[in-house]
C-alpha cells in the first residue's frame, strides 16, 4: 500500500491539478501494473482515499460535473506525506518488495544529491550485511527439520535478488558521484519534447 501511495502521491505533485483520468494513463505509461502490482482500476479509488484521508484535495468542475472530471492536487499533508514515503523507500533495504525502490527511482530527483548519494550508501551497506549473513541464514534453513524442502530456495531467490541489487546500487551510486542526472536544486538533465505534454492541457473523456 505504501508504494501504490508514494506513487500516486508522486504522479499528483508533478501534474498537479490533473484529472484521475490523466494520472491513470500516466502510471501506465510506466508499467505500473507489472512491478506495482497496481490495478489500472485501482487508481481512481486509491485516489479517493487519498483525498478522504486529507492528502489530496479534490477540485470538482462544478455542481453537474461528469464522473471521472475530478481533479487533484497535493494538500500540504499530502506533501509531507510524500517525501517521508520516498525517504522510507529510499533508504531502507525490503528485498520482498522490490516496487519500493523501483517507485522512488521514479521520485529521486526531488531530493537533493547529498542526500541521494548519502541513502545510496547507506542501502548499500544493508545489503553486504545481508550478503555476509547469507550462508549462515541458509544453514539454518538446512538444518532445520521442521521447514519444507522448498523454503531453501526461496530465501536463495531473495537472496540472489539482493545481490543483483548490489551491484546495481555500487554502479548507480558512482553515476550519480559524478554528475549524471539532475536532482532538486539543479538545472533539469532532461525536458520533455515541444508538445509531448500538451494532453494534460485537454480534459479527457473519462473512461466508459
Amino acid at each position: 500500500m505504501s508504494t501504490t501511495r508514494l506513487l500516486l502521491l508522486g504522479v499528483v505533485r508533478i501534474f498537479q491539478p490533473a484529472y484521475g483520468y490523466q494520472l491513470r494513463r500516466e502510471l501506465m505509461t510506466w508499467k505500473v501494473e507489472h512491478w506495482a502490482n497496481i490495478n489500472p482500476g485501482s487508481i481512481y479509488t486509491g485516489l479517493r482515499t487519498l483525498a478522504k484521508h486529507g492528502y489530496l484535495m479534490e477540485l470538482e468542475e462544478g455542481a453537474g460535473h461528469k464522473p471521472g472530471r475530478t481533479s487533484y492536487k497535493l494538500t500540504v499533508d499530502g506533501e509531507t506525506e510524500y517525501f517521508s514515503l520516498l525517504r522510507t523507500a529510499l533508504w531502507s533495504v525490503d528485498g520482498f518488495q522490490p516496487g519500493r525502490m523501483q517507485a522512488a527511482l521514479s521520485f529521486l530527483w526531488t531530493l537533493r544529491r547529498d542526500e541521494v548519494l548519502a541513502a545510496l550508501e547507506s542501502r548499500i551497506v544493508q545489503l553486504e550485511q545481508l550478503a555476509k549473513a547469507e550462508p549462515f541464514s541458509e544453514r539454518q534453513i538446512a538444518e532445520d527439520p521442521g521447514t519444507p524442502d522448498h523454503v531453501i530456495e526461496l530465501f536463495r531467490i531473495s537472496s540472489a535478488r539482493d545481490r543483483g541489487e548490489l551491484e546495481w546500487t555500487r554502479a548507480f551510486r558512482q553515476r550519480v558521484a559524478d554528475g549524471e542526472y539532475s536532482f532538486a536544486g539543479e538545472p533539469p538533465s532532461w525536458q520533455p519534447q515541444p508538445g509531448l505534454a500538451t494532453h494534460w492541457g485537454v480534459i479527457p473523456e473519462p473512461p466508459d
